[in-house]
């Protein structure tokens, strides 16, 4: 398999083509087969990975999630969270990807999708969730257990609804690995909650809630399901 050596867009390049979009608010740049960039602004990592497939926007978000964490597993977390990797791969080696899964053209407000899906401006568990690449990364990190027959069913779990994923990720709950398990374990256990948009968001908002009582931080993830069996 082909290696690959990670690139970046520089920091003051990152800031100059978000300014431009933000600005103009202009957003022709992304509606064309490649994007104009600069060459002088671009970094290597001295990261090299095996890139193993394409992303397919055809595909689920499960399969292409996959697919790029196991490209670039080795990626420490600090690595993971860099905008300027992201950047580059969402406007250059990823770009056929994102103009079909991401078409700014297609949004209702194109500016606004572009800053979420094309950059990662905030370093917090919602922004790199919503970051078109980072969240593939980072879904699949957040639920991997090497350990497993299947390391990524807790991915399948997760990504069962959109309406999880927001639940889980964009919450303080997942950033905690015992919560984030105990919920998802829980939720592969009680299928017709996990299926049911009403019973799991209220599920979650219990759990929430159930916080401000327990220190759920500090409690072990069959303590966290226990606890969901008692909410419900």
């Amino acid at each position: 398999m082909n290696q690959l050596e990670l690139k970046y867009f520089k920091s003051a390049y990152v800031d100059k083509i978000y300014r431009d979009l933000i600005n103009s608010q202009n957003y022709s740049n992304y509606t064309v087969e490649n994007f104009d960039f600069d060459e002088n602004f671009v970094g290597n990592t001295g990261i090299k990975v095996l890139m193993k497939a394409s992303l397919d926007a055809s595909k689920s978000d499960i399969e292409n999630s996959i697919t790029l964490y196991s490209a670039l597993k080795e990626l420490t977390e600090v690595q993971a969270s860099d905008e300027r990797l992201w950047t580059y791969l969402s406007h250059v080696y990823f770009w056929k990807y994102m103009r079909e899964r991401w078409p700014a053209e297609k949004a209702d407000e194109p500016t606004n999708r572009i800053k979420d899906r094309y950059f990662l401006r905030n370093l917090s568990l919602r922004s790199i969730t919503r970051n078109g690449l980072s969240r593939l990364w980072w879904y699949a990190y957040l639920t991997y257990k090497e350990s497993d027959s299947d390391p990524h069913r807790y991915l399948r779990v997760l990504l069962k609804r959109q309406d999880l994923v927001v639940g889980i990720t964009e919450r303080a709950l997942g950033s905690n690995e015992n919560i984030r398990f105990g919920l998802l374990e829980f939720l592969e256990e009680q299928q017709k909650i996990a299926s049911n948009e009403n019973a799991s968001r209220k599920l979650i908002t219990d759990l929430s809630l159930a916080g401000g009582v327990k220190l759920l931080p500090y409690m072990e993830k069959n303590s966290i399901k226990d606890l969901l069996y008692s909410l419900i």
